[in-house]
């Protein structure tokens, strides 16, 4: 069941970062790669155009790595090195780096992950319910779970069991009623609703963040410090480890 769950949460974020490459090519942005997966490489390959697809190690989440002033930065000391120089190789012609585009151009490519999986979730919900409701099965309303995800997440995060449970908590159950395609649908009908709320929150690195960011540079005509950027993605990063890592824990307690 979890195994599942792993998959549908893969495919969700997957169509998210589709939705950032598709509209990112649509305005000629320069796409260094897209991986399924962070990690290792297990298989890569790249295209005439220089666009690397990979696959990789840990199959939890996707990304797309944009061309950018901040990539060029970052690795502007090791152009001689090999594991490196690939990300300062040349710009295609006719391509540009995604600082370079307009501001209502930043935008859309920033939100068109949380587009795709909004759509996807409003095209799913009542689809399935109604196939679902035919055949007298009742799915879970997405929203109670994404609340009752919430207040779980909040209660791992303090070290309480909580009461309510969520889709999560109730995949067994589901499993008990030996029907896959309830268990598929209503995972993949909650994790496009929840990587859509989420991705909007503006917090790094998130793409609320990525919006509020670049409209703060383009009104002050000011950077925010490095430092600060990198302090603030560092504790992003850390919540989102520690909301992991707490998960399991109070789950091992209270089991």
């Amino acid at each position: 069941m979890y195994l599942i769950a792993i998959l549908m949460l893969l495919f969700t974020v997957s169509i998210h970062e589709l939705g950032h490459f598709f509209v990112g090519v649509l305005f000629k942005v320069n796409v260094k790669e897209v991986s399924i997966g962070i990690g290792p490489r297990l298989v890569s390959k790249t295209t005439k155009s220089g666009l690397k697809i990979s696959l990789k190690l840990i199959p939890l989440v996707a990304y797309v790595l944009f061309d950018s002033k901040q990539l060029r930065n970052l690795y502007a000391d090791e152009i001689e090195d090999k594991n490196y120089s690939w990300y300062m190789s040349p710009i295609p012609e006719g391509k540009k780096l995604l600082e370079e585009t307009k501001m209502w151009q930043y935008i859309l490519i920033m939100i068109a992950g949380v587009s795709v999986n909004f759509i996807s979730f409003l095209i799913l919900w009542p689809c399935c319910w109604a196939v679902f409701k035919a055949n007298s099965v009742e799915l879970i309303n997405p929203f109670v779970s994404l609340g009752l995800s919430i207040k779980a997440i909040a209660c791992c995060m303090v070290f309480k069991g909580g009461n309510g449970s969520n889709i999560f908590v109730d995949i067994p159950d589901l499993a008990g009623n030996n029907n896959w395609g309830l268990i598929f649908f209503q995972l993949l009908i909650l994790m496009n609703l929840i990587t859509a709320v989420f991705n909007i929150i503006p917090f790094p690195p998130l793409d609320g963040w990525k919006v509020i960011e670049r409209i703060y540079v383009q009104k002050t005509k000011k950077q925010i410090p490095e430092k600060i950027e990198t302090v603030l993605s560092l504790i992003g990063m850390f919540l989102m480890v520690y909301i992991f890592v707490s998960s399991i824990l109070v789950k091992w307690l209270y089991w």
